[in-house]
């Protein structure tokens, strides 16, 4: 798969139908479904304070009801087979199938053991980019951009944020999160409210050429 080449016209300029066909067709049908990716979040209890542990996703098309995963290319979301830390097939990543700027979502509900008062949790999500290897401490020296999401009550956090990147093709994208104030926390914990899958997900979209 390639960016299709914006071609430059000429006043008055005459064109056949093949040359058409180029000029516009493919650049249209390319914006019209650029290289993106969407994956659910998947339940992932008991994560210990204090270390960065990545995130979790179902794979395209996998998550329990609705299903509002996708991926316009082939490969964009590998699978990993019966992952050893979730126990079954999970997604963990993005990968860019070529060049390009490309927007960074990710959004959640987090849950804790713990209540905070006054806005006083310490939570935070890292983006990664390119990590040496798969661990949680990986992505987050790998960060190219991070957030803290909202307290929404005593006990959880919710929110998102989006970042653009210039990605070459096979460029690797992760996220992990990381807690200081609650002895465990979890994830996507649709145990708590169905909502909170649905709310915590992850895309990955082609925006414009390098």
């Amino acid at each position: 798969m390639s960016t299709p080449a914006i071609e430059d016209w000429g006043l008055r300029e005459l064109e056949k139908a093949k040359e058409l066909g180029r000029r516009i067709n493919d650049v249209h049908q390319f914006l019209a479904s650029p290289p993106a990716a969407r994956i659910t979040g998947m339940r992932r209890k008991q994560i210990s304070r204090g270390s960065f542990a990545v995130l979790p996703f179902y794979p395209v098309g996998a998550e329990p009801g609705p299903v509002t995963s996708y991926q316009t290319v082939p490969g964009m979301v590998p699978v990993f087979k019966d992952d050893w830390t979730m126990g079954r097939d999970t997604a963990w990543q993005f990968i860019a199938p070529i060049d390009g700027r490309y927007r960074i979502t990710v959004s959640g509900a987090f849950s804790t053991d713990t209540g905070q008062d006054d806005l006083r949790h310490q939570l935070w999500v890292e983006m990664g980019v390119n990590m040496t290897v798969g661990s949680g401490d990986s992505v987050a020296a790998a960060s190219v951009d991070s957030f803290s999401p909202a307290q929404a009550t005593r006990y959880t956090m919710v929110g998102g944020h989006s970042t653009v990147q210039r990605l070459t093709a096979g460029s690797r994208v992760q996220f992990a999160v990381k807690c200081l104030s609650a002895s465990s926390y979890g994830w996507a914990d649709d145990d708590v409210s169905a909502q909170y899958r649905t709310g915590s997900f992850a895309e990955f979209r082609w925006v414009g050429p390098i």
